[in-house]
């Protein structure tokens, strides 16, 4: 269950949508599904690039731990991770005095906290990571709030945390629990007292650090602290590959009373290294039928510690089989070295969908690792370099530049099972296996569409979440309809261009049903890197008394329709993969994406008869044997019926002709492989496939 508070609601409805529709903070405590994990919680919303997680411990108190969204118009960052001394749901109740009776945790005693702080240990709540950073320093922002402000500053109700860190220190020696939580500027570690405004109750307390206060004294901004810190950096210099520990640590000092709590933003935990490439980002596909180019990778952003590096080809394509024969391994032994790479796919005729080639960079001696995947397609069954069609009087064809069979397929799995939505917050999931060809998400196009449909006549006690095989989670919607009805033909796709709230706290009552397409209200790139195949998962929970629902059915949809990545163009200027032509003529494409290229004519030719689909073509004449190793006969509907005969192969090229049917003249000489065979008669123009073995 989210809390929310709408305190800003009531000013965008009095004064019309022009207004900027102030975000409303939410936060769902870590005793809540799918965030009641607290290890799959740091790793999807706080750790980021180039940090390798090894464990995460912290104390048994969930209520003191949560998910924040939406605190940009708040406290300044976006969304993450929050730690209380008190329950994380009190945090956004504004005007809560958050007393004893919200305590979270019975710990009293952390040595760290005990260091810096001047007073008796209270509500002492913590995370332990340990993780090894990729690069040669280690940083995450952050925001600390206290309802001890302003006027326990200069007292001895110093409530304090702190970020330290252990591990090997560049410099020599190790960091034995340094504090990384400070002062900008300074030494001083972020407490009450060491950073506040002037207190209006001890006059002889004057503001210290005050350029970093932000004051939300009796105010009615989120969130419920009456004074918190601007955003902050916590850095530190870091041995790449070292393992390290940071304890991220809060507690109420002197008093168990006016609780505290520290914002840890979202995905900045890094130690981020980048390979300079030209391989796009996402997931190129190469037809079997393109000619490659070549991409490059520059290492110049990676720490000289890791090299030499070692790249090598992994993936369900065979190196000098699928594809043109690379060195098994590559050795970079400087950052000023390039690897220039050409993936050029061996043309066969074997139905083998995607294949996939992986590379893998790997510090030969460290714990570096990045990993490029790009794929190998079937060429499209129709496609021919030299395409002679024949235009009807009249009539209009439609020519295809597409080069893979992949372009515009789609894949939907779903689970037709309804199942029950009881009320009362208890959380239930529903479950789709997942099989692809594709085998990781790199690109968030690939995500066609989830789509649900609940009956529920008071949508607003309904929270739902899309949960993918690596736990990784998108919030679709929660609390949204208020007391209107149902989740009705109701989707959510990365190219929606309509939110599910619509631009407000949440939607209304006269949203409901949501019949449509929208965006989520969490973000789709949080799926970026999850494995594809495997059980993805819809949570859903009903966090109110009263009203039960029923999920009636759900699906997830995977497009290449947003991966066709190629550039098409035609020589009629046209720059779309299909174009519609109506006159006879020469049609040339160019068609490239960043790793490849095609090249496509079409020859038209008038014809004084009429042209037909593939199933009347199989009416109207047979082949066979088909396929064949020797000769090839044809057999007629209509034997009187023929004009002329002949045979292409798959670049265009007329290969064999004559005017009757029977025997195929010199098919039983002609190479393995596969043909066209097209049958001009008064009735049309039919052709089909020859298979030569």
């Amino acid at each position: 269950m989210k809390n929310r508070f709408f305190t800003s609601f009531f000013p965008i409805l009095i004064f019309g949508t022009c207004l900027h529709a102030q975000q409303v903070l939410n936060i769902t405590s870590a005793v809540s599904p799918p965030y009641n994990n607290i290890s799959n919680l740091v790793k999807n919303h706080f750790t980021g690039s180039g940090i390798e997680l090894i464990q995460v411990e912290s104390g048994n108190y969930p209520t003191a731990l949560g998910y924040f969204v939406d605190g940009t118009d708040a406290i300044g960052l976006q969304r993450g991770l929050v730690m209380s001394t008190g329950s994380v749901d009190g945090i956004v109740n504004h005007g809560l005095i958050q007393a004893s009776s919200s305590v979270s945790s019975i710990d009293t005693t952390l040595q760290e906290l005990e260091d810096i702080a001047f007073g008796a240990l209270n509500d002492v709540v913590y995370l332990r990571i340990t993780f090894k950073p990729f690069a040669d320093s280690v940083f995450f922002r952050y925001v600390f709030g206290s309802e001890e402000y302003p006027e326990y500053a200069c007292t001895a109700f110093n409530d304090v945390f702190g970020f330290f860190i252990s591990g090997p220190n560049p410099d020599g020696g190790s960091y034995d629990s340094k504090n990384i939580a400070l002062i900008p500027g300074t030494n001083l570690p972020v407490s009450i007292n060491n950073l506040h405004p002037a207190n209006p109750v001890l006059p002889s307390c004057p503001g210290f650090n005050e350029q970093y206060y932000v004051d939300n004294n009796g105010s009615t901004n989120q969130p419920v602290f009456d004074g918190f810190s601007t955003p902050f950096v916590a850095q530190a210099r870091v041995v790449p590959c070292e393992t390290y520990t940071i304890l991220l640590a809060i507690a109420d000092v002197g008093d168990s009373a006016f609780d505290s709590g520290v914002f840890l933003e979202a995905k900045s935990l890094e130690s981020p290294v980048s390979i300079n490439s030209t391989l796009p980002p996402g997931m190129p596909v190469i037809p079997e039928i393109a000619t490659a180019d070549t991409f490059s990778l520059a290492f110049t952003d990676v720490n000289l510690v890791h090299f030499p590096l070692e790249v090598t080809f992994a993936g369900s394509a065979v190196n000098g089989v699928d594809y043109q024969t690379l060195d098994s391994v590559y050795t970079i032994v400087s950052p000023t070295d390039i690897l220039h790479v050409v993936i050029q796919p061996i043309q066969d005729a074997l139905n083998e969908s995607l294949e996939s080639v992986i590379l893998n960079i790997d510090g030969a001696a460290t714990c570096f690792h990045v990993d490029y995947i790009l794929y190998i397609s079937d060429s499209d069954s129709l496609f021919k370099p030299v395409d002679t069609l024949f235009l009807s009087p009249g009539g209009t064809l439609v020519l295809s530049g597409h080069g893979s069979a992949i372009f515009e397929e789609t894949w939907t799995f779903s689970n037709p099972n309804s199942m029950p939505i009881p009320n009362g917050g208890l959380p239930v999931e529903s479950v789709v296996a997942v099989d692809l060809p594709f085998t990781r998400l790199d690109d968030i196009a690939f995500l066609d569409k989830v789509c649900v449909n609940i009956q529920h006549e008071w949508a607003a006690d309904l929270d739902f979440f899309l949960v993918a095989p690596n736990q990784s989670v998108v919030e679709l919607s929660s609390d949204n309809g208020e007391n209107g009805d149902h989740y009705i033909g109701t989707c959510f796709s990365p190219s929606a261009t309509q939110e599910i709230r619509g631009g407000l706290p949440y939607a209304p009552a006269s949203a409901a049903p949501f019949t449509g397409t929208y965006l989520p209200e969490g973000l789709w790139t949080d799926l970026i890197g999850t494995p594809l195949n495997g059980i993805w998962k819809l949570v859903l929970k009903d966090d109110q008394n009263g009203t039960n629902g029923l999920l009636e059915n759900w699906s997830i949809s995977f497009s290449t329709a947003g991966l066709d990545d190629f550039q098409y163009l035609w020589s009629t200027g046209d720059t779309t993969p299909t174009i519609n032509v109506s006159t006879p003529g020469i049609y040339h494409l160019e068609a490239s994406n960043a790793i490849s290229h095609y090249t496509q004519t079409f020859v038209v030719q008038e014809s004084t008869v009429s042209t037909h689909n593939p199933e009347q073509a199989q009416a109207a004449f047979q082949l066979f044997p088909n396929p064949s190793n020797g000769e090839v006969m044809v057999q007629l509907r209509q034997p009187d019926s023929v004009l002329s005969l002949k045979v292409y192969d798959l670049g265009g090229t007329c290969l064999l002709q004559q005017s009757g049917a029977g025997t195929i003249h010199g098919a039983a000489q002609l190479p393995k492989g596969v043909y066209f065979v097209t049958l001009e008669s008064t009735e049309g123009i039919f052709t089909q496939k020859l298979v030569r073995w």
